[in-house]
């Protein structure tokens, strides 16, 4: 039955793209204009460098792994922050309990994408940082939660070799991919005309886009949905990170509905 549910939304979706071809063209070509002035600048590099920082051994400078990995995700965003715990996993660094827990609070957007649509959005530096702490502070709590449940950190296996070409690769497959999921829920949501708030929900860069010229209630509590959740273009990228490393999304999945909870409670008394 549910193949069969598939099959039929499938078709419908393909005379709808047949059927709204100009829709397509104009999606995917937003789509493209996201990624190359949005995304690709800062996720490329923030990928490549932080390759290269992982087979130098410079995670052995921490004691901490998980310190290590929520502040490279802080930095870099996310699904940058996904081939950090997939790659480290990979190598033997951590264990997959630790990258399975460690998934639970390390996502974040990209801060200058994050302080550039809230200021656009709101027109208020204060309501852009304070929504810009929350997103962060939600994370904070959750690791200060599941902080036990974390193995102490095993030996750091030393990489010997530097290989920027193959850094470089390596962002580049990934941006590629997420160019393609961007384009993918971008065009669904166009073509099926639906509203700010599950246009929100499938793609956060194109609901808070939404929200800059929509006057509608609690714009601040919708914002940090968006941005707390993150949309399922961003839960399709790491998925598909996670499992070139046989790590379980479900755990990004769970830690996503915690911080959405908090950081709408936080939003909601400050």
């Amino acid at each position: 039955m549910k193949r069969k549910l598939l099959y039929l939304t499938i078709l419908i979706l393909i005379f709808l793209i047949f059927k709204n071809y100009t829709t397509v063209l104009e999606s995917t070509t937003l789509a493209v204009e996201l990624w190359i002035y949005k995304v690709f600048p800062y996720l490329f590099i923030m990928i490549a460098l932080n390759d290269i920082l992982i087979n130098s051994n410079f995670i052995s400078l921490f004691k901490n792994t998980s310190l290590y990995i929520f502040i490279a995700s802080l930095l870099s965003g996310t699904p940058t922050s996904a081939y950090i715990i997939g790659n480290l996993y990979k190598q033997g660094n951590i264990s997959k309990n630790n990258a399975h827990i460690t998934l639970l609070f390390t996502y974040f957007s990209n801060p200058l994408f994050l302080y550039s649509m809230l200021n656009t959005i709101f027109q208020s530096t204060y309501i852009t940082i304070k929504l810009m702490l929350i997103h962060y502070l939600s994370n904070a709590i959750i690791w200060i939660i599941y902080n036990k449940k974390l193995e102490k950190n095993s030996k750091i296996i030393s990489q010997s070799t530097i290989n920027i070409a193959n850094s470089i690769k390596k962002a580049m497959n990934t941006t590629i991919m997420v160019l393609g999921t961007i384009t993918f829920y971008l065009v669904i949501s166009n073509i099926l005309n639906l509203n700010i708030y599950l246009r929100g929900i499938l793609e956060l860069t194109q609901g808070l886009n939404l929200l800059i010229n929509n006057n509608i209630p609690f714009k601040e509590i919708i914002a940090i949905i968006f941005i707390s959740f993150g949309g399922l273009s961003i839960h399709t990228q790491v998925k598909c990170i996670l499992d070139e490393y046989n790590l379980e999304y479900k755990y990004f999945l769970k830690g996503r509905i915690y911080q959405t909870i908090l950081a709408n409670i936080i939003t909601a008394i400050t």
